[in-house]
């Protein structure tokens, strides 16, 4: 008897798991639709028109030789984007999204995060990308496209800070110094004459509780 009923929880625990797997994947589908269909490439995509539908649109996000082109959003804190698309629909696909402490894209440093997928949706790119053929991506908003060079990227840890994103000018430069310190680019850049700086964010491969920070500086 006791070996039946062990047999029959094993099936009953399996099926669920596979239910699970088969949900998740239908959801990623799903969210994935969601972009394709939605938001086309920026040559074609109407900011002011977006941000009439989707209310807490800032922005896109355009990187050459990556799959990341996708709309900005930004929430009243950091964790509603992580699983909601920009239609306010639940999805574990998330959406690219400001940081809520963020002034649009005025401070010193303009946080940007994305999941980080293995099949290479969202922010997956920044972990492969050769930074030495592509080191600038463009970010449209309704009054200007912002262009961006990528100085650096380090890893930080998320259980033990949060990026800062205004500083006084000896903050500044510390900040930038360490980046320098601990660039895990192979790209060399000089700390002055850098006025502001947008930063990447995106989970690392190595461990959950450490992120990959792209920095670049806006031009």
């Amino acid at each position: 008897m006791f070996r039946k009923i062990t047999i029959v929880l094993c099936i009953v625990i399996c099926l669920f798991c596979t239910f699970l797997f088969v949900t998740e994947i239908l959801e990623k589908k799903e969210g994935e639709s969601f972009y394709q269909n939605v938001f086309p490439s920026n040559n074609e995509i109407d900011i002011n028109k977006f941000k009439k539908q989707y209310k807490n649109m800032k922005g896109y996000i355009e990187f050459p030789n990556t799959n990341i082109s996708y709309p900005i959003m930004q929430g009243n804190d950091n964790s509603y984007y992580l699983n909601h698309l920009p239609n306010g629909e639940n999805n574990k696909m998330g959406s690219i999204y400001l940081d809520y402490r963020n002034d649009g894209f005025d401070d010193q440093n303009t946080v940007i995060y994305g999941h980080n997928f293995n099949d290479g949706t969202m922010f997956s790119d920044l972990l492969k990308l050769d930074y030495n053929k592509t080191k600038n991506y463009q970010i449209y908003t309704e009054n200007e496209v912002i262009k961006v060079e990528i100085i650096g990227g380090y890893i930080a840890d998320a259980t033990k800070s949060v990026l800062p994103i205004k500083f006084n000018e000896k903050e500044f430069k510390s900040y930038l110094n360490m980046i320098l310190e601990n660039n895990l680019l192979d790209i060399n850049f000089n700390v002055k004459g850098i006025d502001k700086i947008i930063s990447l964010c995106t989970c690392s491969n190595d461990s959950n509780d450490e992120r990959l920070i792209i920095v670049g500086k806006v031009l």
